[in-house]
């Protein structure tokens, strides 16, 4: 009984694999594009979030080292 409930799941989900790789090959072009630039702006994005992070902890440390604060 167990062996069968095990063969179902694994039936269950190659067929949510293969199905989400049917509809991941039918994006059209321009969606494909749209998602590959969205990448690209949300990576620039991080990028520049993280650098200020930095700078700001960087003036604050330097701040302290030097009394300011």
């Amino acid at each position: 009984m167990k062996k069968q409930m095990l063969a179902k799941l694994a039936a269950v989900q190659t067929a949510a694999l293969i199905a989400a790789g049917n509809v991941h090959a039918a994006l059209p072009e321009g969606a494909s594009a749209a998602i590959d630039g969205y990448k690209a702006d949300a990576t620039t994005a991080i990028g520049l979030i993280m650098a200020a992070g930095v700078t700001i902890w960087g003036l604050l440390k330097l701040a302290s080292k030097l009394g300011w604060r």
